[in-house]
């Protein structure tokens, strides 16, 4: 290799390297952005996330988790403001080295992705987390005083955000999968009464309730979502087997 040869190679890293700088210090500057907003709302939000305990009594357990609570609740605010940037930057970091049909099809994953988190935030906070709370508060022991800790509270939150956000990312995981041929949609079919057993199960754990009718309302709209995402899955398989006939 001669030494032209090595210098546009130095030239093309440290290129590469001043890009990812640049991309870096941009989903910074977003996530502060994101935490500076949440911190000018931080009442409102704090407010809205604690109205499925209106009723209840919170409290601090010591005198610096109120500050925490505040900060925690602008890194939340930062974190979902600035993720679907983060993303959007990683794709432009690695789109120059792949196909423009590959693009394309990551930019459509990433558009149903992104409203899919929207649906399951959404779904958390007005149907799966008021459910979930409304029981476990009612749960009362004799002689005991119900005081939860808004720490505590703040955790559930978002440990059942998290694992409802997941559920409704579904359908771009099985779509993946199948379009990856990491799985075949005659297994899943086989499967579903096991898939949809292990669903009640689990929902039945992360939002707790002895309400037949409220554990229904959680448990439709994932069946909805796991047969759109069957459809979908035997839509991709079927495209690729007539490609591979054509071909």
């Amino acid at each position: 290799m001669n030494p032209t040869e090595i210098n546009a190679e130095e030239k093309s890293i440290g290129e590469h390297v001043a890009e990812l700088r640049k991309k870096i210090l941009i989903a910074l500057a977003v996530f502060t952005i994101g935490a500076i907003i949440s911190h000018i709302f931080n009442s409102e939000i704090i407010d809205f996330l604690l109205k499925p305990a209106s009723n209840q009594n919170l409290i601090f357990l010591s005198p610096l988790e109120p500050l925490f609570f505040i900060f925690q609740i602008d890194f939340i605010g930062g974190i979902i403001f600035s993720f679907p940037v983060i993303l959007w930057l990683l794709f432009s970091y690695i789109s120059p080295a792949l196909s423009d049909k590959v693009n394309q099809k990551i930019i459509l994953f990433y558009i149903i992705s992104a409203l899919l988190l929207i649906f399951g935030l959404a779904y958390t906070l007005c149907v799966a987390a008021p459910i979930s709370l409304n029981f476990l508060f009612s749960i009362t022991i004799p002689g005991i005083e119900n005081s939860f800790s808004v720490q505590k509270y703040l955790s559930f939150f978002i440990t059942q955000a998290i694992i409802v956000i997941i559920v409704f990312q579904t359908p771009i995981i099985i779509i993946g999968v199948v379009y990856l041929e990491m799985i075949k949609t005659k297994f899943l079919t086989n499967k579903r009464k096991h898939i949809y057993l292990g669903l009640l199960i689990a929902l039945s754990i992360i939002t707790p309730t002895t309400d037949l009718f409220s554990l229904a309302i959680l448990f439709i709209p994932c069946v909805i979502i796991f047969e759109i995402s069957f459809i979908g899955a035997r839509f991709v398989e079927k495209i690729k087997k007539k490609k591979l006939t054509k071909n």
